[in-house]
């Protein structure tokens, strides 16, 4: 997902990063009396004003999604399956990384009407996957459990795509402005990445900051405990939100630990997004 600033948005924890190994104003400080964690939870009781959002359980976890167009939305560019859902109350030790592929075989197609822009930058992705990871993305034959890259708005540059592998046939969509870094972010997904940002030790290292989220969007920064942190925490991880993510007036929603900035990586993999992905499939 390439959620930007003034749209909507977009964690990377990688379903093993977290494996699963992806905003402070004035206002802040008006209400000096109340800490992050009181701000946090009246920002989560917001969340409920649209009737589309919805309480389920994810590996044992209570979480928000959001139901849209026949699909389960999670954090954004996650898509959960009914079944995957529906098995939410069982615990499987690092949430949909129970569902890693097979051999670490992926197998996919393209949509036809994807454009050969696009190709060229799911080709360059899968490119950068077959060649620093042990996962191997591969064309489709006639193979039942597979991926396809689908087309999405011509007008945007976001994305979506299922977390983990979960059989049968799945998807990853890309708009027509999609940036190679963001189709590495939506495959991560598909590998079974979350976002960096809800991590379980996030909070030794970033900040969120409540009052510049979008009403009714700040469930999508919930910590993420059922999943199985690998490595340390990686900022410039390629599956980490944006700083301005689901803002709702152009500050900053992440920021590090100490306040200060970072800048967002949609280029390609770090060191240790790669390690996070062995680690997944040795």
């Amino acid at each position: 997902m390439n959620k930007k600033p003034n749209r909507l948005f977009y964690r990377q924890i990688l379903t093993g990063k977290t494996v699963l190994m992806s905003f402070l104003v004035a206002a802040t400080f008006a209400s000096c009396s109340k800490n992050n964690e009181d701000i946090a939870s009246e920002a989560q009781s917001s969340a409920f004003n649209s009737d589309h959002l919805k309480k389920g359980k994810l590996g044992g976890q209570d979480i928000i999604y959001e139901r849209k167009n026949g699909l389960n939305f999670f954090e954004g560019d996650m898509v959960l399956s009914d079944k995957q859902l529906s098995e939410g109350n069982e615990v499987k030790k690092g949430g949909a990384s129970y569902s890693r592929w097979p051999g670490g075989k992926i197998y996919y197609t393209i949509a036809s009407n994807m454009g050969s822009i696009n190709v060229n930058k799911i080709n360059s992705a899968i490119s950068e996957y077959n060649g620093k990871t042990n996962t191997q993305w591969i064309y489709r034959t006639n193979q039942s459990n597979y991926v396809e890259f689908i087309f999405g708005s011509s007008s945007g540059s976001d994305g979506w795509a299922h977390i983990g592998y979960q059989g049968g046939k799945q998807t990853v969509s890309l708009d027509q402005y999609i940036s190679v870094g963001s189709v590495i972010h939506e495959m991560g997904h598909t590998v079974g990445l979350y976002h960096e940002h809800t991590r379980k030790d996030r909070d030794q290292y970033v900040k969120i900051l409540w009052n510049n989220i979008q009403s009714g969007q700040s469930y999508n920064f919930n910590i993420y405990s059922s999943g199985t942190d690998i490595g340390p925490f990686n900022i410039n991880s390629v599956m980490m939100y944006w700083p301005t993510s689901y803002s709702k007036n152009g500050q900053p929603t992440i920021t590090r630990a100490d306040n200060s900035s970072f800048t967002y990586n949609r280029t390609g993999f770090t060191t240790g997004d790669i390690n996070t992905i062995n680690a997944m499939y040795p």
